[in-house]
């Protein structure tokens, strides 16, 4: 466990960077005013699991934005000096503005990044809990405690992110001495509002109350994969109605449209000042090619991704 803690160590480091390090030591004591007003990003940085504390990623925030900021004034400046900006003073405005946008842009992106992060963590927990709550289910009869599951789970060679946070609960035991409730309740802190939270708690108040494991673990098997059941039912009946617009908008109307355009053609070469020949170019090498693919992302985004 001490070469896991090393090699976590280890990665923490690398996704910090000298980067975030310096802007921290340069701008931190100027920003503290805004930890305050950022409440809400600290929330969400913790719950992404970023492996870079809150001040130093306020730091960086500003400092980015700074650099993005400055850079969108240096470009500014240089176009206004090829570019006869009438009156005059705007083209003395035009690099302020163009930095104080930039650097408004960057700081919101830097700001709801964490977010994006929480949201794809939820969703990969939800994916993935009726595949380890077996598992963990398993474990329990063969009669492993608790710590034993979390640790038996930290060992599998996946990046899962259940198998990140068992890794991070023995982490928190082996490395920092805390116990099997403190452990499990920091990463209940850091982990986003939803069934794979609920599940954690119920495992702490079972122990706490030295209830059965295998009993917990079985019930929330079944109503986890009764859960998943009734999605894959409903993503089913999503994808047939998708299957009918497939149908109607790839099949059924390049048909329609190359056979009225053809009859078109017979009265009139143009419609609407446009050759009827590069109407059917388009239509053919351009509309369907990319409505096709509009679907393939629609679809995609519609099947879980296990």
């Amino acid at each position: 466990m001490n070469v896991m803690g090393k090699k976590q160590k280890k990665n923490d480091e690398e996704s910090v960077g000298q980067i975030h390090v310096y802007s921290y030591k340069l701008l931190n004591e100027h920003v503290k005013f805004l930890h305050p007003k950022l409440k809400s990003l600290d929330k969400s940085i913790k719950q992404a699991m970023m492996p870079i504390p809150f001040e130093v990623y306020v730091s960086s925030m500003v400092f980015f934005s700074l650099i993005a900021g400055i850079c969108g004034a240096v470009f500014a400046l240089i176009v206004a000096q090829f570019i006869n900006i009438q009156p005059a003073s705007l083209s003395i405005l035009l690099p302020v503005l163009a930095g104080f946008m930039l650097f408004g842009i960057t700081f919101g992106i830097l700001q709801v990044i964490p977010k994006i992060r929480v949201t794809n963590r939820s969703s990969k927990l939800v994916e993935e809990i009726p595949h380890f709550i077996g598992y963990m289910s398993t474990l329990a009869t063969s009669g492993l405690t608790l710590e034993g599951i979390f640790k038996a789970i930290a060992k599998e060679e996946t990046e899962e992110d259940i198998v990140k946070d068992a890794r991070f609960i023995v982490r928190n035991i082996d490395i920092l001495g805390m116990d099997l409730i403190s452990a499990i309740k920091d990463l209940i802190h850091r982990t986003p509002t939803g069934p794979y939270s609920e599940l954690l708690e119920g495992a702490v108040v079972t122990v706490q109350s030295g209830g059965d494991l295998k009993e917990y673990f079985n019930a929330t098997a079944k109503v986890q994969l009764e859960e998943k059941k009734m999605l894959m039912q409903k993503t089913t009946e999503s994808l047939g109605s998708v299957a009918e617009i497939y149908t109607i908008l790839l099949i059924v109307f390049p048909l329609l449209a190359v056979i009225m355009l053809s009859i078109m053609g017979i009265m009139s070469p143009s419609l609407a000042g446009f050759d009827l020949i590069t109407l059917m170019n388009i239509l053919t090498f351009a509309v369907i090619p990319l409505s096709g693919v509009l679907m393939l992302v629609m679809m995609d985004t519609m099947v879980p991704k296990r």
